[in-house]
C-alpha cells in the first residue's frame, strides 16, 4: 500500500516562522558564565570555551541580554540598535558578533526551511518524524512502493528510508533517477545502521552496496529478497541511539544538500553501525561501483534533482 500524509497546519506555521528567521542566531546550548575578573566565558567544554574581555564600561549583563535576543528573528541592524540602547556602541557590538561567529557560537539563520520525506513504517520512522517536527522541519510520510511514477512527485530536500531492512530496488533506482538525496536508517539484528547517505551522481548508492555484498557473498541477492518488506527489531535503548545518530546525519545531510559547508556527512557513501554492549560506532565504507546503474541513472549535472518546470 502506498500512502502519503502531510503535517498539520501547526507544523506548517512552525516552518513559516523558520523561513522568516534571517538574522544572527546565538546557539542556546552554550552556557554564558561570568568570571570574577569581569570576563565572560562562553561554554565550559575544555578546549572549546571562549573567553570574552569586554571593553571598559560595557556591562556583562547587557551583553548576556543581547545574546538572549539573538534568536534569528532579528536582523543584524536590529541587534546593533538594541545593543546601543543598552549602552554598547555599534563598533563594540560588531566586533563581538565577529568574534562569536568565528567561535561558531553564532550563525546567520537561513531564509528557508528544509523539508524531509520519511518513507517507511515503524519505531524509527515515528521517532525521527516527531523529532524533526519539533525542530521546525516540515515532514511528509509515505510507505510501501508500487507505482514507479510516485517519486517524480516528491519535492523534499531529503528522503529518509526508515525501518525497512531492505529498500525496494525499484524505489532505489527511482530515487537515483530523480536525483533525490536519501538516507537509509534501519535495524539489523538488533543493532542500528545509519547510512549510506546517497547524493545521486556524486556518491555511491544502495545498489553499489549490494554489488559489494554480492562480491563477498554470491548468495546475497537471494538472501536480501527474503528481507524485502520487513522491519528490524531492537530494544528501546538501541532505537533511541539509532534515532539520535540519524538526526545528526539528517542535519549534516541537509547542510551538504544546501551547500552550507564543506564538511560532508559521516554517512556519505558509508554506514554508521551502532552496538551498545560494548558501546561502539563502526564506520563501513561503500565505494561507488562502475558497474552500478547509478553511473547512468543519476542526473547528468550530478547536482541532485533537476528543477521542476
Amino acid at each position: 500500500m502506498t500512502g502519503d500524509t502531510q503535517n498539520s497546519a501547526i507544523h506548517n506555521s512552525t516552518t513559516q516562522n523558520t523561513q522568516r528567521s534571517v538574522g544572527p542566531r546565538w546557539d542556546p546550548r552554550i552556557a554564558v558564565l561570568s568570571r570574577p575578573d569581569g570576563r565572560l566565558q562562553l561554554g565550559w567544554t575544555p578546549g572549546r570555551a571562549v573567553l570574552l574581555t569586554l571593553p571598559v564600561g560595557v556591562d556583562a549583563r547587557a551583553v548576556k541580554s543581547i545574546l538572549r535576543t539573538m534568536d534569528g528573528s532579528r536582523s543584524r541592524a536590529t541587534i546593533l540598535w538594541e545593543a546601543s540602547k543598552r549602552g554598547i556602541s555599534t563598533s563594540v557590538t560588531e566586533a563581538l558578533l565577529e568574534q562569536l561567529a568565528d567561535s561558531g557560537f553564532v550563525h546567520t539563520a537561513g531564509t528557508s526551511a528544509a523539508s524531509v520525506r520519511i518513507h517507511g513504517a515503524g519505531p524509527l520512522s515515528d521517532a525521527v518524524d516527531r523529532a524533526l517536527v519539533t525542530g521546525g522541519i516540515t515532514t511528509r510520510r509515505s510507505r510501501g512502493y508500487r507505482n514507479t511514477d510516485v517519486v517524480r512527485t516528491w519535492n523534499e530536500q531529503l528522503v529518509v528510508l526508515a525501518d525497512d531492512v531492505v529498500t525496494d530496488p525499484r524505489l532505489v533506482s527511482d530515487l537515483v533517477r530523480c536525483g533525490l538525496p536519501h538516507l537509509s536508517v534501519r535495524i539489523r539484528d538488533g543493532n542500528g545502521v545509519v547510512g549510506p547517505l546517497v547524493l545521486p551522481g556524486q556518491s555511491s548508492c544502495l545498489r553499489c552496496a549490494d554489488i559489494i555484498r554480492s562480491e563477498l557473498d554470491p548468495h546475497w541477492l537471494h538472501l536480501s529478497a527474503q528481507l524485502l518488506g520487513s522491519a528490524g527489531h531492537a530494544e528501546s535503548a538501541m532505537i533511541h541511539a539509532s534515532v539520535a545518530l540519524a538526526l545528526a546525519e539528517i542535519d549534516a545531510a541537509l547542510g551538504v544538500v544546501a551547500r552550507r559547508g564543506a564538511t560532508s556527512a559521516a554517512s556519505l557513501s558509508s554506514t554508521l553501525e551502532i552496538a551498545l554492549r560494548p558501546y561502539r560506532i563502526t564506520t563501513r565504507r561503500w565505494p561507488r561501483q562502475i558497474s552500478c546503474s547509478c553511473q547512468y541513472l543519476a542526473p547528468v549535472s550530478g547536482k541532485g534533482r533537476p528543477s521542476q518546470t
